[in-house]
Formats: C-alpha cells, sequence, structure tokens
C-alpha cells in the first residue's frame, strides 16, 4: 500500500507542472522501469481521462518514434509492460513528457546506461529514510525526495545517482569510479567525501553543501560553470537569475540534520515553513508578502512535535495560528 502511495506521488510531482528537460528524462527512465508497472498504467489511464490534451499530426509522428525506439529496446531488455493501451497515452506522455527534442534521450541509449537496471527511491513528506548504494556509499534522504540509482555500477566508467529533493552523502573512496549526483540545474562530482544536496522542484534555488574532502559542482544551461568547494562551504544556484554564490557555513549542522533535528541559519520565513510542511506532512497558509524580507536562527529538535514547533515560532517570531488537521493558517 505505501509502495502505490509512493508512485501516485511522484507521477502527481511530475504531471501539470512545468519542469526542465532534465527533470522528464528522469521521470521518463523511473516510468519506464519494472517497479510497480501496472499500477503506473492505471495512473497514466487516470491521468489520461483528466487531461484535455489534443493530438495533433506532430503528436502523432513524436509518439511513432518514442514507439519505434521503445520497441527496439525490448527486444534487448523487458524494462516495463508495454500494450496497445499504451497508446491511448500518446498526447499524454508526448505533449507533457517528451518534447521531440528529448525523446532520444528518454529511451537512454547510451550503451554505459543500457543494461542498467534501475532502483528508485521516494521519500513521502513526514518522513526520512537512510539508503546504502551498490558501491557501499550512504545516503540520508529527506521528505518529499526522490533518488534513483543503477542496482549495480560493475561495466560503468562513473557512480552516478539523480535526485530531486535534498539527500546527505557519504561516498565511499574509489578514485577510479567517480561519484557524480545529477539535479536539474548542477552536477556534484566526488571521490571520497561528505556533503548535502537540496534540489526541490518548488524551491527557487539549489544548493550544494561540502562537510569532509573536495568536491566539483558544474553548474549547467548557458555559461556552464564549474565551482571546488572546500569544508564548511555552500554554493548556492538561483533559478531565475542564474546567479552563483559560495557562502561559509557550519556544515556539521548537517550532521545534526541527519540525526533529525531542523536547524535553520540565517533562513527566510520560506524556507522554515517549506521544511515544516515536508517534515510533518502539512499544508501551511500565510502571507508571504509579510515575511518577505525577514530572517530566522531556530533549531527543533528531533522529537518535537508540529504543535511545539508553532508555540516555539509564536514565541519567537509572534506568529499567531490555526491548526486544523493537517492544514495550518497562519497570520
Amino acid at each position: 500500500m505505501q509502495s502505490d502511495k509512493n508512485t501516485k506521488r511522484i507521477i502527481e510531482l511530475y504531471f501539470g507542472k512545468s519542469f526542465s528537460n532534465y527533470s522528464r528524462i528522469l521521470f521518463g527512465r523511473w516510468l519506464r522501469s519494472n517497479h510497480d508497472a501496472l499500477y503506473k498504467t492505471e495512473l497514466l489511464e487516470e491521468e489520461w481521462n483528466q487531461s484535455p490534451s489534443v493530438v495533433t499530426d506532430a503528436t502523432r509522428r513524436d509518439w511513432e518514434l518514442l514507439h519505434k525506439l521503445l520497441s527496439r529496446e525490448q527486444t534487448r531488455k523487458k524494462y516495463f509492460i508495454f500494450n496497445t493501451k499504451w497508446m491511448r497515452y500518446a498526447a499524454l506522455i508526448v505533449m507533457l513528457l517528451v518534447p521531440s527534442s528529448i525523446i532520444y534521450w528518454l529511451v537512454d541509449q547510451s550503451a554505459s546506461a543500457r543494461y542498467a537496471e534501475l532502483t528508485e527511491v521516494f521519500v513521502p513528506f513526514g518522513e526520512r529514510r537512510m539508503v546504502t548504494l551498490p558501491d557501499g556509499s550512504e545516503v540520508w534522504l529527506n521528505a518529499g525526495s526522490l533518488l534513483i540509482y543503477p542496482k549495480d555500477y560493475e561495466n560503468s566508467a562513473s557512480r552516478i545517482v539523480y535526485l530531486t529533493g535534498e539527500a546527505s552523502f557519504s561516498v565511499y573512496k574509489n578514485p577510479e569510479k567517480p561519484f557524480i549526483v545529477k539535479t536539474t540545474y548542477f552536477d556534484v562530482q566526488a571521490l571520497g567525501t561528505v556533503f548535502t544536496v537540496e534540489s526541490y522542484p518548488e524551491d527557487s534555488c539549489t544548493l550544494a553543501t561540502l562537510e569532509e574532502g573536495r568536491v566539483q559542482v558544474t553548474v549547467k544551461g548557458e555559461g556552464q560553470r564549474s565551482s571546488i568547494l572546500k569544508p564548511d562551504q555552500q554554493l548556492v544556484y538561483w533559478h531565475q537569475t542564474n546567479e552563483v554564490k559560495i557562502l561559509s557555513v557550519d556544515a556539521s549542522l548537517y550532521k545534526m540534520e541527519r540525526s533529525g533535528y531542523l536547524v535553520f541559519e540565517n533562513s527566510p520565513f520560506s524556507q522554515i515553513v517549506a521544511s515544516l510542511e515536508r517534515k510533518f506532512n502539512v499544508t501551511m497558509h500565510y502571507n508571504s508578502q509579510k515575511y518577505a524580507v525577514e530572517y530566522y536562527n531556530v533549531k527543533f529538535a528531533p522529537d518535537e512535535s508540529l504543535d511545539q514547533v508553532l508555540e516555539v515560532l509564536h514565541q519567537l517570531i509572534g506568529i499567531n495560528y490555526k491548526r486544523k488537521g493537517d492544514v495550518v493558517f497562519i497570520n
């Protein structure tokens, strides 16, 4: 049952929103994996029934190309169930997921990844999870995060994982196979190190914070830039302005977060709210204009309840709030 809920949440995340080509490719790789294949088909049917999409000549051409590539891939290895029912989703998948410029990459024709069986781990709001990768590296996934990685790295030149959300990595050292975390806006490469990456689709920036070792962060897009981080440094990439900043931080705070603490240093109210929503699986309504210019320092213990956290914010910031089940109103 929990697996079904996770699958539905992933599909809800990627439909009905504007995502980058990279995010669509990542979703496509997850979609074509064997895991929960039948349930994915049922959820796609629901999306189709609710979609106003119109099939055009361009849609048909793109679908025929996608179908041809997927069919050819299946002759090598079955990744997911593909039958006549999928034809009903042509407009939905092609128009919302795979513009013609990236159809080729959806089926991932690269020799290094062609036969790799992928594993996906999704952590719902209100939960955290620790994952051990095939090479022994450890990943602490925060709430609302999706991690995708190969089931083994035996036939690959590097160790690549794909992240949407927030995760801390303790990387097993292997100089012969670089460890790379791919997100929508930048890639983080490490040999043996401990670092955290935050890349939630709804956030205004993507962050990489280094605790130990050495990492290289490469920002994608026009004017691709690479930066080397030292311990206690954080790279912030602002999506709208394409701006990159490297800040000095106390990276030991991330060790506390892996133990369940919520720690905010000079953080905007919007960041605090987003973190609380993910941790407690609630929705919080507030006047974003009222708190737009204020920054706060606050720490919450792992065993503090939502009501206790709200009371702390009442004492610290002066907020007034009302809670109705899993919805909180702040004024």
